[in-house]
């Protein structure tokens, strides 16, 4: 069992409620103190009739790729509406341990690794090396990243995309960003994405907030280089974004010199 390695260092946690409560849970066993200000809300949107094709032709392609948990859980749904029993002989990967997890609990014929698997490292992967004039759909998000199906349709696939929901930003009072960031005044905060990293940087510029001196957990160098651009100088990436990974690399923080 982990001891208290955290013991009372507080941390702000910036996922979507959905996403924040197991790593909440996981903190506070280890002694953090922890205060949740989602920055990104997501919202499920209508598909147009050539999504619905998409799902209807389902088993036309060869590999489908699920980009995080909302697009594994509203996918999920989607399909089961045209399809009583998933088309079999497929590839399918998944982008995240939570988006693994929901798929795997449909019995679908997953492709995973032992890592929790980036879209870096799923372009690795054996199955899509040699693509070329192969069918690939990407369930994902509206306005997400294009770099995957820009990479993959560099190797000659055919790739779709259907886009599930959307990300916004929330509408928070001063009063509630000040109650939330300023009087809590969090030693680490945790944003693992861009978007909700940005987010976090407009919104406290709305309520006049200074959050320079604190220290971020990221999710990739790539989110760094973000933090980095808005003057976030104190800057962290974990190995991986399970939540003992998120702990290891806010106690190796801590024992940096300050």
């Amino acid at each position: 069992m982990i001891g208290p390695v955290l013991d009372n260092i507080r941390i702000l946690l910036c996922r979507p409620d959905s996403s924040s409560n197991e790593m909440a849970k996981a903190l506070s066993a280890v002694g953090a103190e922890c205060n949740s200000l989602p920055t990104l809300d997501i919202v499920p949107i209508s598909i147009s009739e050539s999504d619905k094709q998409k799902i209807i032709n389902l088993d036309q392609y060869q590999h489908i790729i699920v980009v995080s948990q909302h697009a594994a859980s509203y996918g999920i749904d989607k399909i089961d509406e045209y399809w009583p029993q998933f088309p079999s002989n497929q590839n399918w990967f998944a982008i995240g341990r939570k988006t693994a997890e929901i798929l795997n609990s449909n019995n679908l014929n997953l492709i995973s690794t032992k890592q929790d698997m980036d879209s870096e490292t799923l372009l690795q992967h054996s199955l899509l090396k040699q693509i070329d004039r192969q069918k690939i759909l990407i369930l994902k998000g509206h306005k997400g990243r294009d770099h995957l199906q820009d990479s993959l349709e560099e190797k000659g696939a055919f790739v779709d995309k259907l886009e599930l929901y959307e990300r916004q930003c929330p509408d928070y009072s001063s009063d509630h960003l000040h109650n939330q960031i300023q009087k809590f005044d969090p030693q680490y905060v945790i944003a693992l994405s861009g978007e909700t990293l940005e987010n976090l940087i407009s919104l406290s510029k709305k309520a006049n907030i200074s959050i320079k001196q604190y220290s971020f957990i990221l999710s990739s160098q790539r989110v760094a280089n973000i933090a980095s651009k808005n003057g976030l100088k104190f800057t962290f990436v974990p190995e991986n974004l399970m939540p003992i990974d998120i702990i290891k690399c806010i106690s190796a923080a801590e024992k940096r010199p300050h």
